[in-house]
């Protein structure tokens, strides 16, 4: 990001907008995001397939599975995040706690679309008062509209956007034109994680290992069912982009 004339005057606070109208506290969380890893949500025909790449943790003796990028929030309510995971659990349990109000409050699942804009509105408060900082953190938030899946997503200017198939992350951009350009029309379960597995591969720049892949899938009146190491490793077999790990620590 370019650094312009005078604009250490208004990036020291995310409630300041510069004279050309920016935020530059919102854009370097962004850009926070974009240094982790990938992540990618297809919807298909009964349900929407979750897969993001997770940095394998340098030593031997940490288990790669503690590092979570996708949630169950409620029976057919499941999210996957990019960025820095300690934000990401703060969001998450914002979303548990929504949608156990709005059930304990109406007897019934909270709508995702609702329960989106309700993150939506706490991420934009967060660029409104001084004192604090914009969370780091992008999701894809999905659910259902009776059996017809959906998602949302959201970002730290508490934007919120709904899309058939999106990617958040590192090079968001190629991955997303990837998805516009070639995901089906229609498609089955296997059809679609395929298809995400290879979107997260265009974003990441190295090979990665089945291990390196949090994969889970959603289905109505289900809670989000991560697949098990060995399940994704089956499933990606033979794929060319399968390869050696890139293990560097982070956070994200």
């Amino acid at each position: 990001m370019e650094m312009q004339p005078g604009q250490m005057a208004y990036d020291r606070a995310s409630t300041v907008f510069s004279p050309d109208g920016r935020l530059f506290q919102v854009e370097y969380a962004l850009q926070a995001i974009q240094m982790g890893g990938t992540a990618v949500a297809v919807t298909y025909e009964g349900g929407i397939v979750f897969v993001a790449y997770r940095n394998l943790p340098v030593s031997s003796l940490a288990e790669s599975g503690s590092i979570e990028k996708s949630f169950a929030i409620d029976h057919g309510l499941g999210c996957v995040t990019a960025g820095l995971i300690a934000d990401s659990r703060v969001l998450v349990e914002f979303l548990r706690v929504e949608a156990q109000r709005h059930r304990l409050s109406y007897g019934e699942p909270v709508p995702y679309t609702v329960l989106g804009h309700a993150l939506g509105t706490l991420l934009q408060q967060y660029t409104q008062f001084g004192g604090t900082r914009p969370f780091a953190v992008s999701l894809l938030l999905g659910g259902f509209t009776g059996r017809t899946a959906g998602l949302i997503e959201l970002d730290p200017s508490g934007a919120t956007i709904g899309w058939k198939a999106y990617a958040i992350g590192r090079n968001r951009r190629a991955v997303a034109d990837l998805l516009e350009e070639k995901l089906p029309e229609k498609a089955n379960e296997e059809t679609a994680f395929r298809f995400a597995v290879q979107a997260v591969a265009e974003g990441s720049p190295t090979p990665f290992p089945p291990e390196a892949l949090d994969a889970s899938i959603l289905e109505p009146d289900s809670e989000l069912r991560r697949l098990a190491p060995s399940e994704v490793a089956r499933r990606v077999q033979g794929l060319a982009f399968i390869g050696s790990p890139d293990k560097k620590g982070s956070t994200r």
